[in-house]
């Protein structure tokens, strides 16, 4: 693993959310969902309260990081007020996905946009709301549709110091690997968890190539760290360790707080976690808080349409 490094080199990956951006996303849009996707008109609501000068700033930072096509990392952090309440941070949030797709949750945890909660040791260590270090990922790599983008927001980092965001640089990582290693990462032999009763994402999809080239634009890199330790993927226990060790070495830490919300494209970009601190002692109501929710390429939000017409590729 690299340094600990805010953003790649050249980069900066760091969005401003002014208080009057964030305060209007809240005020103008509702929790309200339309089935798993956020609804409609607050989608309509966020992108009118981005339509004005601080709206087209933010949107031109998020189309240089996050737009499709593109030169960028594939992953932001947006600073948000964070003396903003919970709630609020909750509809600013979901109005600056509606910047670059459309908001929406793969996992339904009683209709809300926003899944999870505070860390608990009673999870899995590995898993997300776990303790442990989680390596390094996209999310849902096992079904016909790979959510687009990804997102997690603090409302209360870890108060032992630890659980840090981890960001990989996916076809970084692939560039390393040799035409026979890219050969057995597209073969359709791998396998992942499971993908039962997800939202957005289509059917369950295993086995699965690693190296996806099947549709337009960049391929898809199917990849979870977790498939280093499947049996199922055996035959194949190598070149994973192989791609799992360049992954590592060209991955950054990035340190999140409060009112952080840490945008990843899914194509470009794989996240992780620290180990968070010493949690003993600490009472419920105190760990770490994160939520997460994803967001479906739009080509009508208005990072995409920057991004669109400022011609660049990454073709």
């Amino acid at each position: 693993m690299k340094s600990a490094s805010i953003s790649p080199p050249g980069m900066k990956a760091r969005v401003e959310v002014p208080r009057e951006l964030a305060l209007g996303l809240a005020s103008a849009c509702t929790p309200a969902m339309d089935g798993h996707q956020w609804a409609g008109e607050n989608v309509t609501m966020a992108r009118a309260v981005l339509d004005g000068p601080a709206g087209w700033d933010a949107a031109g930072v998020l189309a240089s990081l996050l737009g499709r096509p593109g030169v960028g990392p594939g992953w932001a952090v947006l600073r948000m007020p964070s003396g903003l309440d919970d709630a609020r941070l909750r509809l600013a949030g979901a109005g600056m996905l509606a910047a670059i797709g459309r908001p929406f949750f793969s996992i339904n945890e009683g209709g809300s946009l926003w899944i999870g909660g505070e860390s608990t040791p009673e999870r899995d260590a590995a898993s997300f709301g776990g303790n442990g270090r989680q390596g390094l990922h996209i999310d849902a790599p096992n079904t016909e549709i790979v959510p687009d983008y990804t997102s997690l927001l603090v409302l209360r980092p870890d108060p032992a110091g630890g659980g840090h965001s981890l960001v990989g640089d996916l076809h970084a990582a692939l560039a390393e690997m040799s035409g026979a290693d890219r050969g057995e990462l597209a073969q359709l032999a791998y396998f992942e968890g499971h993908a039962h009763r997800l939202c957005g994402t289509g059917a369950p999809r295993m086995p699965f190539p690693v190296l996806d080239d099947g549709g337009p634009g960049r391929p898809w890199i199917r990849w979870a760290a977790k498939m280093t330790a499947d049996r199922r993927n055996h035959a194949h226990m190598d070149v994973l360790h192989r791609y799992a060790e360049a992954l590592d070495a060209h991955s950054w830490v990035v340190p999140l707080e409060r009112g952080c919300l840490l945008v990843l494209d899914q194509q470009r970009a794989a996240h992780g976690r620290a180990a968070l601190g010493d949690q003993a002692g600490l009472p419920n109501g105190t760990r770490r808080l994160l939520l997460q929710a994803k967001s479906a390429f739009d080509p009508a939000a208005p990072a995409q349409v920057l991004a669109s017409a400022s011609g660049t590729s990454d073709e």
